[in-house]
């Protein structure tokens, strides 16, 4: 079921509270490493990755858009819309562009988060990211190393940045968004970690306080 976006109103409130005005999951890959099962459905603990992601939506106190770029099969509350590149499997790029195009009725200077199903955390970076965003026309978490790596699928843009990006198939991310100079927040407490095998399942399960069984 498509969701209604928030009035200019509720919008007006969630730049106040440092929120995005919609937020794209990125949850349309096969968990290679973890049994070739639907990433968003590999379970942690008692919860799918995809409810996870949503559960830490919901604790922000986020009211706009949610649009999960996964294949309609996808088992998800009513409210959040579905979506996915055509044909699928055409890497992240073509994804967020499917998602993009969900977002007509947004203009340029709305602030959308990018987030993968398999990083449910980074979601607690909202606030920080969000707060400089006035500054620039994206912000992203870096890497609480050395290399400090950008992490350009959990980072908050504004909406013409992200209508910027080409929506290639098989594109680098690095690639996708070299034209994008970013501001940058450091993932101190590692938000962006992603599961990608059993013993990331294992840590993520720890990190929300599930018995491990």
């Amino acid at each position: 079921m498509a969701a209604c976006a928030p009035p200019l109103e509720s919008r007006d409130s969630q730049v106040q509270k440092r929120l995005p005005h919609a937020v794209l999951i990125l949850a349309g890959g096969t968990a290679k490493r973890l049994g070739k099962v639907s990433k968003p459905d590999y379970k942690i603990g008692p919860s799918r990755l995809i409810d996870i992601a949503l559960a830490e939506i919901d604790s922000t106190g986020f009211e706009g858009r949610i649009i999960v770029i996964a294949p309609s099969r996808l088992d998800v509350r009513d409210g959040v819309e579905l979506t996915l590149e055509d044909p699928p499997h055409g890497g992240p790029l073509a994804g967020i562009g499917a998602g993009i195009a969900t977002l007509k009725d947004l203009p340029d200077t709305a602030v959308v988060a990018l987030m993968t199903c398999d990083a449910p955390l980074s979601p607690r970076l909202w606030e920080k990211l969000c707060s400089k965003i006035s500054e620039a026309q994206a912000v992203v978490p870096v890497s609480a190393d050395p290399e400090a790596w950008p992490q350009f699928l959990h980072g908050c843009y504004r909406l013409g940045a992200l209508r910027g990006l080409p929506a290639s198939r098989d594109t680098s991310i690095r690639r996708g968004f070299s034209a994008i100079r970013p501001a940058t927040v450091p993932d101190v407490n590692r938000y962006c970690m992603d599961v990608d095998t059993p013993a990331d399942a294992k840590e993520m399960a720890v990190r929300l306080g599930f018995r491990l069984v």
